[in-house]
């Protein structure tokens, strides 16, 4: 039998670590999969027989650091429409995973501030997503202008400071720690 704290705060799913943490042997497990309790969803990463498999939450559990960024956050976040041909991810400098970049638009950004605007939003199959605030991401893609989609950024831009929600000393914050101040004040008058 499982121990039920072993996957309540995962929704039902755990790592190989953890079942040995909680004094599961591998011998265990294997029996636990061949009765049928457990399911193997992907490498060294289980989940309870009737779990439904979330692949953007099971990237999440196996890669903590990882956040769903640019395009996608705009995505997840409701500020577009377009779902992404591919997911993209952020992750510390330094952080490597050949697991992520196979699947991933995987960008890299600064330690210091990899945690900083971080949400949580449902996936579709109930479980919390990490994801960086609509602010950020704005500010994020004006980064690098060769890399700006205008046709997603520009209705998003539009749609956020519409919104009751907007934050602009947050919008502000971001747009200094991604030094796009002076790209981001023409928006901001277009729509006043």
């Amino acid at each position: 039998m499982l121990n039920k704290e072993l996957t309540e705060r995962t929704n039902g799913y755990f790592s190989l670590k953890d079942a040995e943490g909680a004094g599961l042997s591998r011998w265990k497990l294997q029996e636990l999969l061949r009765t049928g309790e457990i399911q193997k969803v992907r490498y060294g990463l289980y989940a309870l027989k009737d779990v439904v498999p979330d692949e953007l939450y099971m990237t999440q559990l196996l890669c903590p650091k990882a956040i769903f960024s640019h395009e996608t956050a705009l995505f997840f976040t409701g500020y577009s429409d377009q779902v992404p041909f591919t997911y993209t991810l952020a992750v510390p400098h330094g952080y490597v995973s050949k697991t992520l970049s196979a699947q991933y638009d995987v960008r890299h950004v600064e330690k210091k501030s990899a945690e900083e605007g971080v949400v949580s939003i449902k996936s579709d199959l109930g479980n919390d997503l990490k994801v960086y605030c609509i602010e950020r991401t704005l500010c994020e893609l004006l980064h690098k202008p060769s890399e700006l989609d205008k046709e997603r950024f520009i209705p998003a831009v539009q749609k956020y400071l519409r919104s009751k929600d907007k934050d602009i000393l947050k919008l502000m914050h971001f747009a200094k720690l991604f030094h796009v101040e002076k790209r981001i004040l023409p928006y901001l008058e277009a729509v006043q």
